[in-house]
């Protein structure tokens, strides 16, 4: 099996670019061979199996170029086993996703030229290694109705799918009240209430408008419980927060802007999709000492990378980048490989790492 330093790959944007200019056609090519070699899975997949395929492979494919574009295999792996949890919440063989990685690795092999094909189809089989290996793991967002907090974040779930939503901010004021933080009541309620939304519509229990009925409750709600919040003494710096083109699931990214803004930052809140151009004329006028960069798929990970290289090259200021979200907690190194400061996992690590970063 071909294998792949993770350590010391730099990346090859020649084989990035390829694929992802080719992704549809790829995932074409790769759903009609394993159709061809595995035709019962024709009858698990109606009425359009090909189409069905030919978009999962097309995805996969994208976040391979996303892997390989950054030199990172477990870009691409965590995404692979992430499928699998999907396969197995839905009931759908998870051999099938073994058969489609592996007609992707032959149609790789086929298509792509020799420069190009070495770092796809070692990570392909790392992906198909890791896959065999590793046992699906219990999955960390479900809320626990035994524990006092997680109990408050489903009553806060339910009041909102129930239309009650004033009365589920109504529960969480009332909780401020009681003596938790403002940052407590981010953590341990709203912040998890909407990563069990996420995972109920992974399993597809809820519809998509309801996971948006729940996300535009969190923002009113967060928006009422930091203005009640006590705020520090100002610290003299100023962070600008910015999801990455491209990204526009920035609930995260907004509630870490608040908890800065607590903690006496002035706050600079760019939101969802920023045009990375803009990027280092927006940091050198609001004279900036950190930038807070958000990525929630791993196939905006090349972005980041752009946007950092922009700010870099054009931005007056050192302005410190401190890069998180969803796209980076799968394979944390890779925030070393897209150039920026720093990677920060959670609320209090963003505020710590911030603040280590610009020397408070």
């Amino acid at each position: 099996m071909a294998t792949v330093d993770a350590t010391s790959s730099a990346g090859n944007p020649f084989a990035a670019e390829l694929l992802e200019r080719s992704a549809a056609g790829f995932g074409g090519f790769a759903a009609s061979v394993m159709l061809e070699k595995s035709p019962e899975i024709k009858t698990r997949y109606k009425p359009d199996p090909f189409a069905d395929w030919k978009s999962h492979l097309t995805q996969r494919i994208l976040e391979l170029a996303a892997a390989v574009n950054t030199g990172e295999p477990l870009v691409f792996t965590s995404r692979v086993l992430w499928s699998r949890k999907a396969f197995l919440a839905r009931n759908q063989e998870e051999t099938d996703l073994v058969i489609s990685l592996a007609a992707l690795r032959d149609v790789l092999a086929d298509k792509l030229p020799a420069a190009a094909a070495a770092e796809p189809l070692a990570y392909v089989e790392q992906a198909m290694a890791t896959l065999s290996d590793a046992q699906p793991t219990p999955d960390a967002s479900e809320l626990d109705p035994q524990k006092k907090t997680d109990r408050l974040a489903l009553r806060y779930l339910q009041d909102v799918l129930e239309g009650n939503s004033t009365k589920a901010l109504d529960d969480v004021l009332a909780a401020g009240d009681q003596g938790m933080s403002m940052m407590d009541i981010y953590t341990q309620v709203l912040m998890p209430a909407q990563r069990e939304i996420g995972r109920l519509w992974h399993l597809g229990d809820v519809s998509i408008s309801e996971e948006h009925l729940v996300t535009s409750a969190t923002q009113r709600a967060m928006a009422v419980v930091v203005h009640q919040a006590s705020r520090a003494e100002p610290n003299g710096k100023t962070m600008v927060a910015a999801a990455v083109t491209g990204n526009v699931h920035d609930i995260g990214l907004r509630a870490i802007s608040d908890v800065y803004q607590i903690a006496g930052w002035r706050t600079v809140y760019l939101g969802a999709d920023v045009p990375m151009q803009e990027l280092p004329s927006t940091l050198t006028f609001f004279d900036a000492d950190l930038l807070l960069m958000s990525a929630t798929l791993s196939t905006q990970l090349p972005r980041v990378r752009v946007a950092i290289k922009t700010v870099r090259d054009r931005c007056e200021r050192d302005c410190k980048i401190l890069v998180g979200g969803a796209a980076f907690d799968e394979a944390p190194e890779v925030w070393r490989k897209v150039g920026a400061d720093g990677y920060a996992g959670s609320m209090d690590d963003a505020l710590a790492q911030g603040a280590r970063l610009v020397g408070l």
